[in-house]
């Protein structure tokens, strides 16, 4: 922010505000600079695509790939793979756990911006020259938010009413003085809150949700920037292979904990 600015920084550089910026084009509610508060439905900021760059572009994928990682490193899948690279790779030594690990997130991440990569080039080729492979780059990839949102609402919810218990006994003693200023410093989380039937189904259908809202998103702004109707349906073919692919793998992702 010294070298920068704090605006500057803010809206480019940290990592942190450029993520919550991102998710919170999916809010209901938006402050405009003359301080007026307005309703809006929900997604409706993911469709203001004009100062999406190629950067931010890159930066929604790696934000994607990596809460798709963080679940995918708790399935009996990838915990083989890191089995046979831990006994494959001796002469890493102790590192090789946490070399193993952030070459995966690394793959991960290449993996998420390659196949979007070519889904902007099908995009592109089926809008009849109305679109550029960058301009469709730019143009969709906001569309994937929702089911990245809905992806984490399923992936953490119940980690958040089981966890979230902990602010009850916080209340009392939030400095760790042994204080028990509301009587529940003694508080200890319910672990069956939250059943294995209640985590499936509110994670199925917050992701069919997400998928839902992020293929209409995908339609509006193909129907905005390609002229021919027929040729913005056929464009939309290879976003909702795609969209409905990473639907799959994230509830594929949510099950397995569940199936184990």
């Amino acid at each position: 922010m010294y070298l920068f600015g704090r605006n500057t920084w803010l809206r480019h550089g940290d990592p942190f505000a450029l993520a919550f910026s991102v998710l919170a084009r999916f809010a209901p509610t938006e402050m405009h600079v003359e301080r007026r508060w307005i309703l809006r439905p929900p997604g409706t900021g993911l469709l203001d695509t004009k100062n999406v760059t190629p950067s931010l572009v890159v930066f929604v994928l790696v934000m994607l790939s990596t809460v798709t990682f963080d679940g995918l490193m708790a399935t009996p899948l990838w915990q083989r793979i890191e089995n046979t690279l831990y006994e494959g790779l001796p002469a890493l030594g102790n590192s090789r756990l946490a070399i193993i690990n952030t070459l995966g997130l690394l793959s991960f991440c290449a993996i998420f911006i390659a196949v979007y990569r070519a889904v902007a080039t099908l995009v592109a080729s089926a809008s009849q020259k109305s679109m550029t492979v960058d301009a469709a780059s730019r143009a969709f990839v906001l569309t994937l938010v929702p089911i990245a949102i809905a992806y984490l609402v399923a992936h953490y919810s119940s980690y958040f009413l089981i966890q979230g218990q902990l602010l009850i006994r916080l209340a009392s003693d939030p400095f760790g003085f042994e204080w028990n200023i509301f009587g529940s410093a003694h508080f200890r989380p319910n672990i069956g809150i939250v059943g294995a039937r209640f985590t499936w189904y509110t994670s199925l259908f917050a992701i069919v949700v997400g998928h839902v809202i992020a293929v209409s998103l995908a339609h509006i702004i193909a129907l905005r920037n390609i002229a021919d109707p027929r040729a913005a349906m056929r464009s939309q073919i290879p976003m909702l292979v795609l969209m409905v692919g990473y639907t799959m793998v994230s509830l594929w992702i949510i099950a397995q904990p569940i199936v184990e």
